[in-house]
Formats: structure tokens, C-alpha cells, sequence
């Protein structure tokens, strides 16, 4: 078995319009270990920030949260460290039927259910469907920035046939489950240099797979996972409250290499 080593940078800068006060924040920026990825090196940076506090979420997923009480207007964090890779499969124990049921982002609509009619038929291999069902959505979706916003619907996305890889991951989502395959929601970072990255885990003969359906990809390496939860609203990178009328402007870079 062939393990990959990657390097990672996450940078957040979030500039208020004007200073806020009394901001609390919560933040899923560290990527997780499990069975095919090992943190060697994990690194957090925060600023302003009153304290940081290293827990886990319901999922294990690793949470930084805190607080910055005085006035400021920018936030920044820094999520930087060393990755190794196995070939992607997460071994599963439990039925995963909390990933079997519709949640409130990965809903069915009457189009939808007839997109994947003749894909959900009795014998078919599991990885086999979610993967056709991967490459239609890819044929069918048009990659568009700024058409969705973070609270939108697979059905809404499907609807409009547009969206961002939150929306192509919500779809494949709903789609798996309707054909009785426990999918969920998984965000992170991909090779290469961007802004954070969602994708899905299918859960086949007692293993997670990892699939992108953005890029049309059963992933084995190059993918460090930060989160997973039954569809986005699970495993937000960032979440906050602060006292002040602001508007927020948030500026993201993602850099993942192989070493």
C-alpha cells in the first residue's frame, strides 16, 4: 500500500465593515485522523482571540472555538500542517442509517427521483451506482459561483442545474439515498491551490469511499478531509456571532502539496 505525504496551508482573513464586539466563534479547520489519513504535523494560528478551546464535534470531527470580546475588525485563522495519505476507505462498523434519510439540504424532488430511475434496480453494486450517479450529475450540473448560496437545497440546485461543489455533493447525496446507499457530507482540501473543497462518502461492504462528484472522481489520494456530517450544515468551517452592524468580506486560500 502506497502512502502519500502532503503539506497544507489554510489561510481565513474575514475583514468587518466596520469593528465588532463580543465575538464568538466556532471553526472546523483541522483536518480529522482516521484510518487512511494521519496528521503528523497540526498547526493553528487565531487572531484576535481571547482563548481557543480544542474539542470534537458529535461527528469526532476536531472544533476550535472562542471568543474575542474587545473591539476588532478583522478575524484571522491559519490552519497549516503535514498529512499522510492511504488509499481512501474508512472503515465502518454501524449501519450508518443516520445517512440513509433525507436531511434538511439533501431533499428528493419528483425530478430528481426520475434522474435516477433506471440506476436504482435491485443487484446493481452500490460503488458502481453512486459513481454513474456521479458522472450524470457532472454532465447534468454547470459549475457556477455565486449561483447558490449556503443554505440551498439540492432540490433548489438541481432545479436551476447550476451551483458549486456544496450543491453537486448535496445532490449526489440525496440521489445515493434514494437508491438506499448511506452517503454523507464531507469537506476539506484538494490538491492543488484554491478555497476549501466538499465532496462524498458512500458507505459500501463496511467502507466509506470517498467520491467527487465536481470532478467526476472516485478519490484515493490527494483529498484531506476536515469534516463529515449528514449534509453541510453539519460540518461548517466557520460559524459566529459578534455584536455590531457589519457586513463581512472573506478572502480564502487553500494550498495542498505532495512532498
Amino acid at each position: 500500500m502506497i502512502v502519500k505525504k502532503y503539506l497544507y496551508n489554510y489561510q481565513t482573513i474575514i475583514h468587518f465593515s466596520s469593528p465588532v464586539t463580543g465575538h464568538f466563534f466556532s471553526l472546523r479547520c483541522m483536518p480529522c485522523v482516521n484510518a487512511c489519513q494521519q496528521v503528523e504535523k497540526r498547526d493553528m494560528f487565531l487572531h484576535p482571540a481571547d482563548y481557543v478551546i480544542y474539542g470534537a464535534d458529535a461527528w469526532g470531527t476536531p472544533l476550535q472555538y472562542g471568543s474575542r470580546t474587545e473591539a476588532h475588525d478583522a478575524f484571522i485563522f491559519v490552519s497549516s500542517g503535514e498529512a499522510k495519505l492511504k488509499p481512501y476507505s474508512i472503515p465502518e462498523s454501524t449501519p450508518g442509517y443516520v445517512f440513509r434519510v433525507e436531511s434538511s439540504l439533501t431533499g428528493l424532488s419528483d425530478s430528481m427521483k426520475e434522474f435516477i430511475a433506471d440506476v436504482d434496480k435491485p443487484g446493481n453494486d452500490p460503488l458502481d451506482c453512486a459513481m454513474m450517479l456521479a458522472e450524470r450529475i457532472y454532465g447534468y450540473m454547470c459549475y457556477s459561483p455565486g449561483s447558490t448560496q449556503v443554505d440551498t437545497t439540492a432540490m433548489d440546485a438541481f432545479s436551476q442545474r447550476k451551483g458549486v461543489c456544496q450543491d453537486y455533493a448535496h445532490i449526489l447525496i440525496a440521489l445515493c439515498r434514494a437508491c438506499g446507499i448511506p452517503a454523507r457530507y464531507v469537506n476539506g482540501f484538494m490538491q492543488g491551490t484554491g478555497v476549501t473543497h466538499a465532496w462524498v462518502e458512500v458507505l459500501v461492504n463496511g467502507e466509506w469511499k470517498g467520491i467527487d462528484p465536481t470532478n467526476n472522481r472516485l478519490i484515493e489520494y490527494g483529498y484531506i478531509k476536515l469534516a463529515h456530517g449528514r449534509d453541510a450544515m453539519d460540518c461548517r468551517v466557520n460559524r459566529g456571532v459578534f455584536t455590531g452592524n457589519a457586513t463581512q468580506q472573506t478572502e480564502i486560500r487553500v494550498i495542498v502539496e505532495e512532498i
